[in-house]
């Protein structure tokens, strides 16, 4: 039921806001990437051109849902039907760690849950993403209690299909072996099938991946995730990073700033780029010269950064009223969230799944940089703490009730 009323509300939103909206707000170049395979072409952005500057999952996903066609009401209700696949994830992963009434606060949370609401049908891979890591997390969180190889290897699966669908994962998939590795509360040490497990998950993760690498190897001479590398790096590390545009605005703007006040000799070197590797290292080496020149400074805006991705205000930001209503749906689930992590810290060993999400994650926005769109996939698991947190508030409060009715 809540499943259902969360697709409702998904759908129709999207419908509501209109398709002009979808197609002016949505980041246009995976629906032509989607033309292209789906006319077979492969991934390319111009016919005959294939390219391997993002990971390939999402753009495969809209061929199959849209037949290469710029299909708004398919595009909508898949990814509505995406975001409610999410509710139910968020539940069963409450159910696995807190019980059935987190379970049931949790599912209620995330339905309405007005960022998803919104973003969740738009064109871009935030809601595959998020749907897909938190499958892989409830199967690495049942992986790790019975010990079984088949599950193991489909969380390896699951996560290699993550990192093709927004590369920023790769560092905690990599890492996902080593949590089948570390034992659960209840036991003392690591078991022979724990790093039989580990295997199998590393061995099926590698073969997921590995064909994007092997085609990016092909096409640019490195096995890299993404061609945009370096072009990430230094956006999030130049002496205009922080213009009057980010976080306030969307980095893309502050690129533009950026741009215009390189000196005439480095303009005149990128307009002679035209090859997508060559161009990304030298992005790479401009944003490395600029962390070594400046150590200190780069560390502070490390945490400028951070403060982007998990501050209470969306970055970019947006009207007032949208402002609000972000800063009053997710403020509390962080405090709520990050209480409810804090008061179950006994089981760490159990919740280290999603610890080294959150690590993982403010990782990679120190280094490059963050928006709240990229932090979204891990609201989920604030708000499954955040349903222990409510769900819990029965218990806690009976006794001091009791007692204050008690006569002195």
């Amino acid at each position: 039921m809540i499943a259902g009323l969360a697709f409702a509300l998904r759908l129709g939103y999207r419908w509501n806001s209109g398709e002009e909206y979808f197609w002016k707000n949505g980041y246009v170049f995976f629906a032509e990437l989607a033309h292209n395979i789906a006319a077979g072409n492969g991934i390319a952005l111009n016919v005959g051109e294939p390219t391997a500057f993002r990971v390939p999952g999402y753009p495969i996903f809209l061929a199959f849902i849209t037949f290469g066609r710029d299909a708004f009401v398919a595009v909508a209700f898949w990814q509505s039907l995406v975001g409610a696949a999410t509710v139910i994830c968020a539940a069963l992963i409450a159910r696995t760690l807190f019980g059935n009434a987190a379970a049931l606060i949790a599912a209620g949370i995330t339905g309405i849950y007005p960022y998803y609401v919104e973003h969740d049908t738009a064109l871009q891979e935030t809601s595959l993403f998020t749907l897909l890591t938190a499958v892989g997390v409830l199967l690495l969180l049942l992986a790790r209690r019975r010990m079984s190889v088949l599950i193991a290897a489909a969380v390896g699966l699951v996560f290699g299909l993550a990192t093709l669908t927004c590369a920023t994962l790769a560092p905690f998939a990599i890492a996902t072996p080593a949590l089948l590795v570390v034992p659960g509360r209840s036991e003392s040490r690591v078991a022979w099938r724990r790093l039989q497990c580990a295997g199998v998950c590393a061995v099926v993760l590698a073969m997921t991946v590995a064909p994007w690498l092997v085609r990016s190897y092909a096409l640019n001479g490195t096995p890299t995730l993404s061609g945009e590398t370096g072009h990430f790096l230094w956006l999030g590390n130049n002496p205009w990073t922080f213009s009057s545009h980010y976080p306030i605005e969307s980095i893309d703007n502050t690129e533009e700033v950026a741009l215009e006040a390189l000196d005439p000799r480095e303009r005149a070197q990128l307009e002679t780029m035209t090859d997508e590797v060559q161009l990304d290292r030298w992005y790479l080496a401009k944003a490395l010269q600029y962390i070594r020149e400046h150590p200190w400074r780069t560390i502070g805006n490390d945490g400028r950064k951070l403060a982007a991705a998990f501050g209470v205000l969306p970055s970019p930001r947006h009207g007032f009223v949208a402002n609000m209503v972000y800063a009053l749906s997710y403020g509390p689930v962080l405090l709520l969230g990050l209480w409810g992590m804090w008061t179950s810290r006994h089981h760490w060993r159990d919740h280290l799944v999603f610890y080294a999400l959150f690590v993982s994650f403010a990782l990679v926005t120190a280094v490059f940089f963050g928006h709240t769109s990229y932090r979204a996939y891990l609201d989920v698991y604030l708000i499954v703490f955040a349903a222990y947190t409510l769900a819990r508030l029965p218990a806690v409060i009976r006794p001091q009730m009791v007692r204050l009715q008690q006569p002195s």
